[in-house]
């Protein structure tokens, strides 16, 4: 008997050991800047973009998703089926969370603030939980601003494109430059590629890669338009066309696109974006390169691209 009683009283403390709450730190960094960082934290009503649970029941069905704001008791509260999310402010960066459900409730704090390092961000968490689940998530990577992180550090979800750093792919580029009129532009594309096909069968050239476009505005109505061939070696100019040799091991900022001709502006923007969260400069002009070499005929064409920025 006694031996039974000792054995039920053991394991009625291994379960309230194991169910007994403890405070949970962690410290981790994100590569964003402050910007980007205050944007998405500050403006709750931007936390549907990477607080997973709100995100999910967003994309599925916004109908589902409700942000309550009450200035008078400085709280703000997300309600999706089956639980509330009560944000509550510290400070600026700085919040306690409420997650109620209806067989739980979940509280967590957190902090946000510059690193010392340019373009990081240092976060703090601080959570209760039981001490059974500290044992299997030492990092406490179930908490849902480990993905704000991988949200402000994934440019597919912050820009809405895939972008990345690169090297220069095509060393060497036979290329042609015209001063036309807008309404001409794609008659003009087509006329180029023709001129430089001509030109690499005469040189004994060997087409290397696709085909590259770069559109500079010159007034109101006007382009500079060129428009290169990648080749495997250079040639003596002929008929306005020659041979540029690009850096070897320079560096390009890459975003691709794939959609209406008319609507590529999408990408540039985002990719401006980028350019100014990091910091980098562009020494030379931006260019297009078309990934299946189906060049557009109207503004309507669909197109298949790699926007391309030289940078240091």
């Amino acid at each position: 008997m006694k031996k039974v009683l000792f054995v039920a009283l053991l394991l009625i403390i291994c379960i309230v050991v194991c169910l007994f709450p403890v405070t949970q730190k962690h410290s981790l960094t994100i590569s964003a800047n402050f910007e980007n960082t205050g944007t998405q934290v500050i403006h709750i009503n931007n936390w549907k973009n990477w607080y997973p649970e709100i995100k999910n029941v967003y994309q599925k069905n916004p109908s589902d998703y409700h942000l309550i704001e009450n200035p008078s008791s400085n709280t703000d509260t997300i309600l999706i089926p089956g639980k509330k999310i009560a944000i509550y402010p510290i400070a600026p960066m700085s919040y306690s969370i409420s997650e109620i459900s209806k067989n739980a409730v979940k509280n967590f704090s957190f902090s946000i603030y510059p690193s010392d390092v340019p373009h990081k961000m240092n976060l703090y968490i601080v959570q209760r939980k039981p001490f059974i689940t500290t044992i299997f998530d030492k990092d406490n990577k179930d908490n849902p601003l480990y993905a704000l992180k991988n949200y402000l550090e994934d440019p597919k979800e912050l820009y809405g494109y895939n972008i990345e750093i690169s090297e220069i792919r095509d060393p060497t580029i036979a290329s042609t430059l015209l001063n036309i009129a807008d309404k001409d532009v794609f008659i003009k594309i087509a006329r180029a590629v023709s001129i430089l096909t001509h030109y690499i069968q005469q040189k004994n050239l060997i087409k290397t890669g696709h085909i590259s476009v770069s559109y500079i505005p010159k007034g109101k109505d006007s382009l500079q338009l060129t428009v290169g061939i990648p080749v495997n070696g250079s040639a003596d100019s002929t008929n306005n066309v020659k041979c540029l040799s690009l850096p070897a091991k320079g560096r390009v900022l890459v975003g691709t696109y794939s959609g209406k001709f008319s609507e590529r502006n999408k990408i540039y923007q985002a990719m401006t974006r980028y350019l100014s969260d990091h910091t980098l400069s562009i020494p030379a002009q931006s260019f297009e390169r078309y990934l299946n070499d189906s060049l557009p005929t109207s503004d309507s064409s669909e197109i298949n691209i790699e926007l391309d920025y030289p940078i240091y």
